[in-house]
């Protein structure tokens, strides 16, 4: 790691005629210069669980903390075959056409293969299957990425990765307002034209959402979420 910048009278992201333009940190709430645009995130690093009412899981399934160099969540499935999930119970985020969306999740499956299959994004209502952002796991250990919209499915990006048995996936993408712009491990890999938001079959759900991961194992595979990062533009 090299030297940081040393920024001893602090660094202020607003204008200094607001409230908060002497404030020796960037506003949390509000980006620059975009009046009453701001700046809405959801992140976990998994050192702690919080708050047990904020999240709700299904299938019988347990969630846990455990142990691992920066804090790892462990969602361990009630049986074979037992779809399972862990999602925050209120959903708080919305595709806004011209506003910024940003998604990034680091998780691994224990094990890929037949009957394994899983995914983890951004759904409506927790596990409902109405309308999602999501990235896929199949079988085969491709990971794609597919929306939903009115319970109609569709891939956007087909091959984002594959996927390994223990094998740690960091995957994002980035709603510029306009585009689609979806990476694995910070690279780039694949870009969606000006998808269509706000009605039934379009590209693009404009339902409320929330953070998800789910897994359907095949006998005793588990998902370990590292860290999660959820953040959008909103006006208000």
């Amino acid at each position: 790691m090299g030297h940081p910048t040393n920024l001893t009278f602090g660094i202020s992201t607003v204008p200094t005629t607001q409230p908060l333009g002497n404030y020796p940190l960037p506003d949390p709430f509000h980006t620059s210069s975009n009046s009453n645009l701001d700046v809405f995130t959801y992140s976990n690093d998994f050192v702690d669980l919080g708050n047990a009412a904020s999240r709700t899981i299904t299938g019988g399934a347990g969630f846990a903390l455990a142990d691992g160099l920066g804090g790892i969540g462990v969602l361990t499935p009630a049986g074979a075959t037992t779809a399972c999930a862990v999602y925050r119970t209120a959903a708080a985020f919305q595709f806004i056409a011209g506003n910024s969306f940003w998604f990034l999740q680091r998780v691994k499956y224990s094990a890929v293969g037949t009957g394994i299959t899983g995914y983890f994004g951004m759904i409506k209502t927790g596990a409902a299957t109405t309308d999602s952002l999501l990235f896929t796991l199949a079988a085969t250990g491709v990971i794609s990425l597919v929306s939903t919209v009115g319970s109609v499915a569709t891939t956007l990006v087909s091959t984002v990765v594959t996927a390994t048995s223990n094998g740690w996936l960091d995957l994002a993408f980035y709603f510029n307002g306009t585009d689609i712009l979806v990476y694995s491990s910070d690279a780039l890999v694949g870009r969606v034209t000006a998808p269509t938001i706000g009605a039934s079959g379009t590209t693009l759900t404009n339902a409320i959402l929330t953070p998800i991961t789910q897994i359907t194992p095949a006998a005793t595979e588990t998902v370990t979420l590292d860290y999660a990062l959820i953040a959008q533009e909103l006006t208000r």
